[in-house]
């Protein structure tokens, strides 16, 4: 008896261990943008003050025909690094108006403005290309969540983008970015345009002492 309860018990965790991977391999970050192309753009948003402040996110949804939400975010540094994170999720339309939206209007009590789908490529791709003529690559989901886009067509825009800030990259650390990250990307930025091609502002972080002030 106590061997077959022994075995019942290995199932019974086989089991469990089986559900769980069901339930990750379903999880919205684990999807892929590329299905969801095809759908008809919801809107598309961006920070009203993203040339003022230099950062900020970049938001692509599509609607479903069950009223769900596919979105792709960004959070771009129009400045110098380009795409500093990414991801891509499909959830509630609810779940989007006032979590998501709502969390992005409170941080810093900002305020977003629409831009046409073939803006949102334009100005993506243009910062992509900004950065990594400085050096810099898109985070690792970039390419996924980029998939979002689909056929859409970034010649329609006229906007015309202008990346860096008074002609030249602007760095600002991030509270994410330790001292080796902060090194890091000065010499590439000193490498690629020079000790003087380039402003710096570094603001003192946890991980910081004083000799980054």
């Amino acid at each position: 008896m106590a061997l077959s309860e022994q075995q019942r018990q290995k199932k019974l965790a086989k089991k469990k261990q089986k559900r769980g991977t069901t339930v990750k391999k379903i999880s919205p970050s684990m999807k892929k943008a590329k299905p969801y192309a095809g759908y008809p753009i919801h809107e598309c948003l961006i920070p009203d003050d993203l040339f003022v402040s230099g950062l900020g996110e970049l938001v692509v949804t599509r609607r479903l025909p069950n009223g769900d939400i596919a979105m792709s975010a960004f959070v771009i540094d129009v400045f110098c690094l380009g795409v500093k994170d990414a991801m891509f999720m499909v959830l509630r339309e609810s779940e989007y108006e006032h979590r998501i939206k709502g969390r992005m209007s409170a941080t810093g009590n900002r305020s977003f403005e629409k831009l046409h789908q073939s803006c949102a490529k334009k100005l993506l791709d243009g910062v992509v290309d900004y950065a990594k003529e400085l050096g810099f690559a898109p985070h690792p989901d970039y390419k996924n969540a980029y998939d979002i886009f689909g056929i859409i067509d970034e010649s329609g825009c006229p906007v015309k983008y202008t990346y860096g800030k008074e002609g030249k990259p602007f760095y600002m650390n991030g509270p994410y970015e330790s001292p080796a990250d902060i090194d890091r990307i000065i010499n590439t930025l000193t490498k690629k345009c020079g000790a003087g091609g380039f402003d710096t502002v570094l603001r003192l972080t946890d991980d910081m002492d004083d000799e980054f002030m």
